[in-house]
């Protein structure tokens, strides 16, 4: 089971929109390595939220998201 979760989350993702998977990308990022990363979140009076990721770090240019 452990060996097919890799390949079952990568299915997963490969469904959803491009937009989707760089939010997802960048969350993962903040949580793998904080100090690379700047983020703010914003929260209006009415409840809305927004959180802003920033990259501190040139990302590779290989990576094309």
């Amino acid at each position: 089971m452990i060996d097919a979760a890799p390949q079952t989350l990568a299915d997963c993702l490969s469904h959803l929109p491009p937009v989707v998977r760089l939010r997802l990308l960048a969350f993962m990022h903040l949580v793998e390595d904080p100090a690379a990363m700047k983020a703010a979140l914003e929260i209006t009076p009415s409840g809305s939220m927004r959180l802003t990721l920033d990259a501190a770090v040139t990302p590779c240019p290989t990576h094309h998201h």
